[in-house]
């Protein structure tokens, strides 16, 4: 029992130290920005609250709409954003102006 649970402990021991440097290479690397949403920002600098914001954070840091914009789930975000902001574009989303050449 005593040599079991010696393995045990060890195993354990070694299993951790070999995890623990993967999980943080893994940091963020869930998202298709690879940008961890906690780390974005584009809600709050553009100044949204309430439901404003919350749909911001679902378009822009959870889903990443902006990189993936043919989900439906972005459509529906999309159409609630704009009913209830009137605004057709989340701050995420890159608008660039047209080259005048």
């Amino acid at each position: 029992m005593r040599h079991l649970l010696r393995s045990l402990s060890l195993s354990l021991l070694i299993g951790g130290l070999v995890a623990a440097p993967v999980s943080t290479w893994a940091f963020g690397d869930g998202t298709p920005d690879e940008e961890p949403p906690a780390e974005e920002q584009p809600c709050d600098t553009a100044g949204l609250f309430g439901a404003a914001y919350g749909l911001c954070i679902a378009y822009c840091e959870a889903n990443d709409c902006e990189i993936q914009p043919d989900k439906h789930a972005c459509d529906v975000l999309r159409a609630n954003y704009a009913r209830m902001t009137g605004l057709a574009d989340f701050p995420c989303d890159a608008t660039f102006p047209e080259d005048p050449m």
